[in-house]
């Protein structure tokens, strides 16, 4: 059971936005650290305090009374409804452990008759007050830090947001416009872990004395022109837009004038590169372009040369854990690879390096990150790792800077999916929706001839990118993404209209729908017992714990999740088409079949095109400038028409998903007919539930 915490606090304290954030930050370190705490304003089902008794028990009297742990935060003297929370606390404190008083301004205020209470309540260990934080996020987390070390826990900072709070990178652009004038908006998102500011790339005022600070000797007319710090790219480019946004920006990538990086023992540079997640096409161009990129600054080196080691590391971060040795890299070595598919280096998924819920998998991840991880980096001497990954390696990747002074960490975006925040388009999409077009117009093809309901299952962990384009680009009769999830009575009312049209114009029957891996029905829960679609035991808890994320996948989609969804769909369609149909239509739909295909693995493993070629190599190329230019913590990407770095503080703070609002996915839904959505058969025929 998860320790209990309440935050106390006065409504007027908070008035001022700062003041504000600081303890909505607070909030969530504590919820970070996995305390179960109560906060008023984060409370979803809070009822105002308006001095009746039996309303204040109900907004807060039940967690207050169940708190371990009493965190009270006053700047003057404590408010009406804190007083009595604080009394209500101390009258029913046995068995409590701590109460914790932080100070909002920079004087201790402890002769106060509550704090006297406190003192002298022998079932209460009071923690006397504690002030001088700044109201920054730098204030709020060394604040929690003391919160949370006093009762005992290990205080652990990822840098990492609680769940996925953006989904679409103009909504990120909005909440950071003016966040004063969107005092609820600010609030919520500095409660869910965003940075209270647009974060920015800069290199610290005062070096470390182990960086090497140099002139770049490669010329220009080698590397391109040298990029300076002032040549900033702006986010939005829309011009009613212009005054708002002018200070959110991305340094434009590119070589630097000047070079800082550190070396090792001996006069070394160590790099590594590793690779994480799925395979798509590109990666070893990836990997060609960083080792080419690396040679060349030591080629160049001609004042005071050093010795270079760059290490693949196979099997991404589980090849790190397992202590395995990297494969050193040379230009040479690395020839020919550019064009090939998949990953000479390997890769694997690292799912329980991702932020965990469950307190015995929260702490061996954080041991695993730390002690593993970042460990083999150190004994291994690495100045710089190249992290080429999806959204969930990017995570891991900012992590790791957190977690790891002295390393510089630089992001490569792949995805599949093309659901990185900040990137116009990853390598690979293009050819993943390329391959998976023909899939869909083959299966097609098929069903068209050989009359039967086809199910085209595509990429898409939370996203419908390469479902949705695939079916824009082919012909389809239904395309299910999981930004829009239909009912089986929508999907049901959708297909039989379609069938039943063709049936009756004396055409040949058919349907075709493409659906992204994890667009599972909106009424799946009432399917996991379905004797028709006949889930496992894994399917049922894979659906569960999906549902209890509300339909959000962090990380990888677990197989039986994938599997399950294909089930209900196809199983549930088959089954009313054999009974309904055959009944209103005759013999001919008692034994129509539903046929399903799963092309994933087929698709993300073809050889790149050209372009993504190309694209893949000028990422590698330009992470290596950066990075030897003294910049981390960052991904390497292209935004709109230009190559920029973007923050991983801005790339974590959310997984990039379909704007169904858009007019995209508007096109999308009048292109495959589905647009607007047919009333359910249950609903058509005055019944249901």
């Amino acid at each position: 059971m998860n320790t209990k915490v309440f935050l106390c606090y006065h409504t007027a304290d908070l008035a001022d936005i700062n003041t504000a954030r600081f303890v909505h930050t607070v909030c969530f370190h504590l919820n970070k650290h996995r305390f179960e705490t109560y906060f008023y304003p984060t409370d979803p089902a809070r009822v105002g305090y308006d001095g009746d008794q039996g309303v204040w028990a109900v907004a807060v009297g039940r967690p207050l009374t169940e708190a371990d742990y009493l965190v009270i935060f006053t700047a003057e003297a404590p408010g009406e409804a804190q007083s009595a929370e604080i009394a209500e606390w101390v009258n029913n404190s046995k068995g409590k452990r701590l109460a914790i008083h932080i100070s909002l301004s920079n004087e201790a205020r402890s002769r106060t008759e509550w704090n006297l209470q406190l003192k002298r309540n022998d079932s209460v260990k009071f923690h006397d007050t504690v002030c001088g934080f700044p109201h920054t996020e730098d204030g709020a987390a060394e604040c929690a830090k003391i919160i949370i070390e006093h009762t005992g826990v290990k205080w652990f900072d990822d840098g990492l947001p609680i769940g996925y709070p953006f989904d679409y990178e103009k909504d990120i652009v909005e909440a950071y416009v003016s966040p004063d004038a969107k005092r609820d908006e600010a609030l919520k998102h500095a409660a869910q872990g965003c940075p209270w500011k647009w974060p920015t790339l800069r290199l610290p005022d005062r070096l470390p004395d182990s960086t090497v600070s140099e002139p770049n000797e490669i010329p220009e007319d080698e590397s391109g022109n040298f990029k300076e710090p002032d040549e900033q790219i702006v986010v939005d480019t829309r011009t009613a837009r212009r005054e708002q946004v002018a200070a959110l920006t991305l340094l434009e990538a590119g070589p630097r004038k000047t070079l800082h990086y550190t070396l090792g023992a001996g006069n070394s540079l160590t790099v590594g590169i590793l690779v994480s997640g799925g395979i798509a096409p590109g990666i070893n161009a990836v990997i060609d372009g960083i080792v080419t990129r690396h040679e060349l600054y030591r080629a160049k080196k001609t004042k005071k040369p050093y010795a270079l080691t760059i290490n693949g590391y196979k099997r991404g971060f589980g090849g790190l854990e397992q202590n395995a040795k990297a494969d050193p890299l040379t230009t040479l070595g690395v020839a020919g690879w550019a064009e090939l598919g998949g990953s000479k280096l390997g890769t694997s998924r690292a799912d329980h390096l991702l932020p965990q819920t469950d307190p015995v998998k929260a702490a061996e991840r954080e041991d695993a990150l730390d002690d593993d991880v970042i460990g083999k980096l150190k004994g291994d001497k690495v100045n710089i790792l190249y992290v080429i990954g999806g959204d969930g390696s990017m995570r891991a990747a900012h992590a790791i800077h957190k977690r790891a002074s002295g390393i510089a960490v630089v992001g490569i975006p792949k995805t599949m999916d093309n659901d990185i925040l900040w990137v116009w388009q990853s390598f690979g999409f293009m050819s993943a929706v390329e391959r998976a077009r023909e899939a869909v117009l083959n299966l097609h093809t098929e069903v068209e001839s050989n009359p039967r309901l086809g199910i085209v299952q595509l990429f898409g962990s939370d996203s419908g990118f390469v479902a949705s384009h695939a079916a824009y680009s082919a012909v389809c009769d239904l395309v299910l993404i999981p930004e829009e999830p239909w009912s089986i009575d929508e999907i049901w009312a959708r297909m039989k209209e379609l069938l039943v049209t063709r049936w009756t114009n004396q055409q040949l029957p058919y349907g075709l729908i493409v659906m992204a891996e994890t667009a599972l029905p909106q009424d799946a829960r009432q399917h996991i017992n379905s004797s028709v679609v006949n889930l496992s035991g894994r399917e049922k808890e894979a659906v569960d714990e999906f549902l209890k994320y509300d339909g959000r996948v962090l990380g990888q989609t677990p197989d039986a999740l994938r599997s399950a969804g294909l089930k209900m769909v196809s199983r549930l369609l088959e089954e009313r088409i054999n009974t309904v149909l055959a009944a209103e239509y005759g013999p001919f739909w008692k034994d129509f079949r539903v046929v399903t295909n799963e092309p994933r693995h087929l698709i993300r493993s073809i050889r790149p095109s050209v372009s993504d070629v190309i694209f893949a190599e000028r990422l590698g190329a330009l992470a290596v400038d950066n990075a030897m230019a003294g910049y981390t913590d960052f991904m390497v990407s292209q935004w709109l028409t230009e190559f920029v770095l973007v923050p991983l503080p801005l790339v974590v703070l959310g997984r990039k998903r379909v704007y169904t609002k858009g007019i995209f996915w508007k096109s999308v839904r009048a292109k495959t007919g589905q647009f607007p959505r047919p009333v359910p058969v249950a609903q058509a025929a005055g019944g249901g539930e």
